[in-house]
């Protein structure tokens, strides 16, 4: 099971005294750092049969229950997912583990998923030890499958975890949140995460790591995409000086065509980086996301407007949720052009 470097100070204080483990842990943090590869170790080490005593120790890869676990065979563990996960919210999983039998869904972890669990918490351990059941990502249950989760974890049986996992934690029921032991992930320090993307060997990994908010994982898989030159060619667009909506939108379309691996979702997610940093230049000089655009960031909101950056920034917030199935692309894109080009109007909104 994979263990990040990053982790290994959350590992080691997490597990500092084994046996005082809560049963109910809530993994929360932002997408892109490992949290279900973190789980999975965890997940790992309580049922390997030959765990260490040291707390920065993971579960030993050789007794029958870790040989079990990575034939994705082990009895006493449950992975509850959606039917239609998306695997890129958290990279760095492990597809070993084993999965509750799932019927087709729409992207929700639905209630007779959770009451599945009944059985497996309430009837016993069938290596005669613990049992872990791990949900993930946790917010995408449906409210009555939240409910049903929250009735198992009020008096769960001695030796059962349950472990969430999280981008979203707030959408989590507060009396679901209020039975789990909170634990927070935060983004790890730039120059180690330039160190792990070096050593994975992605070039540009500063650059990368940037455009993904900190998030090695994201990073990692961006540059296996080849997804650097798509945002690069975005952000060319972005940074010219105002041209006709049109003539942009049709230069969004045409990367769209010629790049398979870039699709609508990820120009809107390009397009609202750009416009997140323009406002933070805007107020506050700074940016997050383009560095290495600074100087087109300090130009464009010299004269933009402060009113019309936050318009457009909410108006992709909504807009991006429509971007996999717009009902016309050529108008879609030529309608974020438009509001795009509104917000550096000086005096707009």
């Amino acid at each position: 099971m994979t263990l990040f470097d990053w982790h290994k100070p959350l590992w080691q204080r997490l597990l500092a005294d084994p046996e005082k483990l809560p049963h109910a842990l809530l993994l929360a943090g932002p997408e892109g750092l490992g949290k279900l590869a973190f789980a999975q170790a965890l997940a790992a080490r309580l049922l390997c049969e030959q765990a260490p005593v040291e707390s920065d120790g993971v579960a030993c890869g050789h007794c029958t229950a870790c040989i079990w676990l990575a034939s994705g065979n082990h009895p006493d563990l449950r992975l509850i997912q959606p039917e239609e996960a998306d695997e890129s919210d958290e990279a760095g999983g492990d597809a070993s583990l084993q999965a509750a039998p799932r019927k087709p869904g729409q992207g929700q972890i639905r209630v007779d998923q959770i009451r599945a669990l009944e059985d497996f918490v309430f009837v016993g351990s069938h290596r005669h030890g613990k049992r872990v059941a791990l949900i993930s990502p946790a917010e995408l249950m449906n409210p009555a499958g939240a409910n049903c989760l929250l009735k198992i974890l009020e008096e769960p049986p001695a030796g059962v975890y349950f472990i969430l996992v999280s981008s979203h934690w707030r959408r989590l029921l507060p009396t679901v949140l209020s039975r789990c032991r909170s634990i927070h992930f935060g983004r790890p320090d730039q120059a180690a995460a330039e160190r792990w993307l070096a050593g994975q060997g992605v070039s540009a990994a500063a650059e990368l790591l940037q455009l993904a908010g900190g998030a090695p994982l994201i990073a990692a898989a961006w540059a296996e995409q080849g997804r650097l030159d798509a945002y690069r060619k975005v952000i060319a667009t972005l940074a010219e000086k105002p041209v006709d909506p049109v003539a942009m939108a049709a230069k969004w379309a045409t990367l769209l065509k010629t790049d398979q691996e870039f699709a609508l979702p990820q120009l809107v997610e390009a397009v609202q980086k750009w416009v997140f940093d323009l406002g933070l230049m805007k107020i506050a000089g700074a940016c997050r996301y383009h560095e290495a655009w600074r100087s087109q960031l300090e130009k464009l909101a010299a004269t933009a407007s402060g009113s019309g950056l936050m318009a457009c920034y909410n108006d992709l917030l909504r807009i991006r949720a429509v971007a996999r199935h717009p009902l016309n692309t050529q108008l879609f894109l030529e309608d974020m052009a438009a509001r795009y080009l509104r917000a550096l109007t000086t005096g707009r909104s």
